[in-house]
């Protein structure tokens, strides 16, 4: 799984956690990025292209399925930005709250 949040992002925006905490929580925000980046992604693409797509999970490398998608999703660097950019905004937002929870 790619990394689209770090420690030292959560450790910027003021989440403070134990390591173990830190590592769980990086692995469900970059799952749920993923996720949502998927999502966006599927719904540029014709129902032709999602098959090809979809074909291509199974037998390209990570290498050839992201240069086909920058391909053919021309908005896909704006997608994964304000995706993001909105998971780390929800995540701000909630900071206090996920401090005092865990603590």
């Amino acid at each position: 799984m790619q990394q689209y949040v770090t420690k030292d992002d959560l450790i910027t925006l003021g989440i403070n956690l134990t390591n173990r905490d830190l590592d769980s929580l990086l692995t469900h925000l970059n799952a749920t990025i993923e996720e949502r980046i998927g999502a966006e992604i599927t719904e540029e693409l014709s129902d032709e292209q999602l098959d090809e797509m979809i074909a291509m999970q199974d037998s390209a490398t990570d290498e050839e399925l992201s240069e086909w998608i920058a391909k053919n999703v021309p908005e896909y660097i704006e997608i994964v930005q304000d995706t993001i950019d909105m998971v780390v905004g929800e995540l701000a937002q909630g900071a206090d709250t996920i401090n005092t929870t865990v603590s």
